[in-house]
């Protein structure tokens, strides 16, 4: 019996270094299962910061593309204006040199190849303006529009109709839509 005894003690020993070598690795693989979830963890992380970067980046992309878009298009909407402002900006201008060539008409003068120089004058000067698509406007007699015309005298006449333009002081001028000066006028009622 010891010798059976000592037969089965070193089996048990076996069984025992068996066991503890096998709850080793055990012990050994739950660091490493817990370094590799750490890693899966640290890698998850990363491409979530990468993801956020990236929808971060998308999103300053568009918005820099839609920047520039509206900039081209305001730069393009600048570019078509500035010839016609240039033009309006000339023709009104010399509105005034039309107004002193109808005074210089409107003074007396002896002298009837002087006045018809001045007429000459001031009929080339008005197809010039027409060529470049002005347009007079301000008659009496026409409805009082606040758009097209300044006031600067109200008179109450019960012959003329309600708002009308009873007298024209300075006729006003426009090209197209834009108005180039404002006719001056006496409203009546």
């Amino acid at each position: 019996m010891d010798q059976e005894n000592k037969n089965t003690a070193p089996e048990e020993e076996l069984m025992t270094e068996q066991t503890a070598e096998a709850a080793e690795p055990a012990e050994e693989a739950a660091p490493e299962q817990k370094k590799g979830k750490k890693k899966k963890s640290r890698e998850a992380e990363a491409l979530e910061k990468c993801e956020a970067e990236k929808k971060e980046l998308e999103d300053r992309y568009l918005r820099l593309m839609a920047e520039y878009d509206n900039y081209r298009r305001r730069t393009q909407k600048e570019r078509e204006n500035v010839y016609p402002d240039a033009v309006a900006n000339t023709l009104k201008e010399l509105l005034p040199l039309l107004d002193n060539l109808q005074r210089a008409l409107d003074t007396p003068c002896a002298d009837e190849n002087y006045l018809t120089g001045i007429k000459m004058i001031q009929t080339g000067f008005e197809e010039y303006l027409k060529k470049m698509g002005v347009e007079t406007f301000g008659k009496a007699g026409e409805p009082f529009d606040p758009n097209l015309h300044n006031a600067v005298m109200h008179i109450e006449d019960e012959s003329l109709g309600k708002n009308v333009v009873a007298q024209v002081f300075q006729s006003g001028y426009r090209r197209g839509d834009r108005i180039l000066r404002h006719a001056m006028v006496q409203q009546a009622n």
